[in-house]
């Protein structure tokens, strides 16, 4: 798998998980509140996160050129979010039910963002 592969996957996926939850938020919400009660939110919200941003730096591991570094640090930031999930479960649900009402709207707008410079990333250059 290379960058540009790696940037088109993961970029389609985040744009359109995204456009998901900003049409739904309302269900998007009640969805959040769920994750943080069940021990799915401990798989989604850590260990997903771990397994692919581990994988983006095993198969894309690389500084040479300004977009494939884009693409490795968005695996490293994966992995780091996903191993304080993961390591600090108490902190990260007390954290989650706090600002539980902007969740949805923060998923969505940071997803999005993120996913049209992975795809500009992967279809542009």
């Amino acid at each position: 798998m290379t960058a540009v592969m790696f940037a088109r996957w993961f970029g389609l996926v985040s744009v359109i998980l995204s456009l998901g939850v900003l049409f739904n938020l309302e269900d998007a919400l009640e969805m959040a509140r769920n994750l943080v009660k069940s021990e799915t939110g401990y798989i989604m919200g850590g260990v997903l996160p771990v397994i692919f941003g581990s994988l983006s730096l095993l198969f894309i591991d690389c500084f040479g050129s300004c977009w494939s570094m884009v693409v490795t640090l968005v695996g490293f930031t994966m992995l780091l979010v996903g191993c304080f999930r993961v390591i600090f479960v108490r902190q990260w649900k007390s954290l989650m039910s706090r600002y539980i009402e902007f969740l949805p709207f923060l998923f969505s707008l940071f997803g999005l963002m993120l996913g049209v410079i992975l795809l500009y990333v992967g279809f542009m250059t």
